[in-house]
């Protein structure tokens, strides 16, 4: 609980609207996804990475909060707009070290299309020993399949 509350508090702070919550979410349709994939050769402490993701067209902000346990994570951030960015991008080792524009993904306009991340090397707070490869694609819908 004190996990999301962070994240709404983060979103309202970058981005001056209302939060958003997971039942609102419903009635809009899922557009372009950020696809990340770790694969650290070490990791010191146990950072979390605040990722916010605004619909420009309609104000829709969804916050997101990545915990890195592991050296390798998948991870996805759905948006639900066509034309979207990324508001915020912050990973945070504890209280005293944290890189803002983690991987440079704030404030750039995305029109229709999609992310597909690789994060290698070491996760510290120098991220010169860190590696982010961002590659945009064509917004395709990602699928999720439901076990019955």
């Amino acid at each position: 609980m004190k996990k999301l509350l962070y994240c709404l508090i983060i979103s309202l702070a970058f981005c001056n609207v209302a939060p958003v919550y997971a039942e609102h979410l419903e009635p809009t349709e899922q557009t372009q996804v950020v696809q990340i994939y770790t694969n650290f050769k070490s990791v010191v402490g146990n950072p979390e990475w605040v990722l916010i993701v605004r619909d420009v067209d309609t104000g829709l902000v969804v916050p997101y909060l990545f915990e890195v346990k592991n050296q390798d994570n998948f991870w996805l951030a759905f948006t639900y707009g066509h034309n979207y960015k990324i508001t915020a991008s912050t990973l945070k080792f504890g209280e005293h070290a944290k890189i803002n524009n983690f991987c440079e993904l704030e404030n750039c306009m995305l029109s229709g299309k999609s992310l597909y991340m690789t994060l290698t090397g070491t996760l510290t707070p120098d991220p010169r020993l860190l590696k982010c490869n961002v590659m945009k694609y064509a917004g395709s819908k990602f699928t999720i399949v439901k076990n019955n």
